[in-house]
């Protein structure tokens, strides 16, 4: 099992490598890009920190990580591209192709139809917006030539277990660290980006309200004094400032049996993160994957063990209600 790590610079990947990470994703956004679709970003991460802006800086990265025995992946994992946008997407495919990028990571059915047409000599990994539930899922994916899925974060320790045990020829990715949004990524159109108090668009971005989803009859709706308050206003509550922008998920307590499962990597959410951050989320989750594969047959104590580095990895308690895998608690 590997970690998979993100990265934003050259001059991580030396430190990262030294932390535990053996894979990396990071995407590129120049001017190119931005300045014709300056609202989308073609990886899901808006624009700002969070992206190589030169290919020259990602061929460093990649030489670095490679002398290291690491491999990098590039993003580009938008849920899907018009018809347009495809000159541009080739332009920054060469470009990372020239740079010496192990994989690409996409969610577009037709992108990943058309760089598998072209049988470039890198391997083709299915992103998470792609919602692969279910082994027939994963065998459409991979006659398209798909050698590494990420799976989505909604799966359950036991779905998770179901699904591994019935494919091969792929290996699996899962989410282990920080964003663990109530969305399912395939199925959200919001913009996937976060931020602190600092920046409030983003802060109190509208995809964390609270909602509800009841039933009225039509003849009722043409009656507002009829429906319930509830159902004409939306109250704002407080729920994303525990819930998303808190931004500290965790997952580490499944890695005993994620470990066991035979997953191939598991993923650390963090692009833009400070380098610092990174370094703590790599170090801690490599210690417990290091741990698992040690406590064959201790799962109780592995799980005690994995509670006790969070809280002194991280200084705050283990919560349930920002555990990724909850039915483990």
């Amino acid at each position: 099992m590997k970690v998979l790590s993100p990265l934003d610079s050259a001059a991580e990947v030396d430190l990262l490598v030294d932390a535990g990470a053996a894979e990396f994703y990071c995407g590129l956004l120049d001017e190119r890009w931005h300045e014709r679709y300056p609202v989308m970003s073609m990886n899901r991460r808006p624009a700002g920190k969070g992206h190589f802006r030169t290919f020259s800086s990602l061929r460093e990265a990649v030489m670095r990580a490679h002398d290291r025995g690491a491999q990098v992946y590039f993003t580009l994992n938008e849920h899907y591209y018009t018809a347009e946008q495809y000159e541009i997407l080739w332009y920054y495919i060469d470009g990372a192709l020239e740079a010496g990028i192990d994989a690409f990571i996409v969610t577009d059915f037709g992108l990943i139809a058309s760089l598998h047409a072209r049988q470039y000599r890198v391997a083709l990994h299915c992103s998470t917006g792609a919602t692969v539930f279910n082994r027939r899922s994963v065998d459409f994916f991979k006659e398209l030539g798909v050698v590494n899925i990420t799976l989505p974060r909604h799966l359950s320790v036991p779905e998770l277990r179901s699904l591994s045990a019935h494919v091969s020829g792929v290996d699996l990715t899962v989410f282990i660290l920080n964003s663990r949004c109530v969305n399912v990524d395939g199925f959200c159109t919001f913009q996937h980006g976060l931020a602190g108090r600092e920046i409030p668009p983003m802060y109190r971005n509208a995809c964390m309200l609270p909602f509800q989803v009841s039933g009225f009859r039509m003849q009722d709706c043409a009656q507002p004094q009829a429906l319930p308050q509830e159902a004409c206003q939306v109250r704002r509550q407080k729920l994303w400032e525990r819930v998303h922008v808190d931004d500290h998920p965790c997952g580490a307590c499944a890695l005993y049996d994620l470990y066991r499962m035979g997953i191939g990597s598991v993923k650390i959410v963090g692009r833009g993160n400070p380098l610092e951050r990174k370094q703590k989320d790599v170090a801690f989750i490599s210690t417990l994957i290091e741990r698992a594969r040690c406590d064959d047959g201790d799962r109780a104590g592995f799980l005690l063990h994995a509670r006790d580095l969070y809280i002194q990895t991280y200084e705050r308690n283990c919560r349930a209600f920002m555990c990724y895998y909850p039915e483990l608690l």
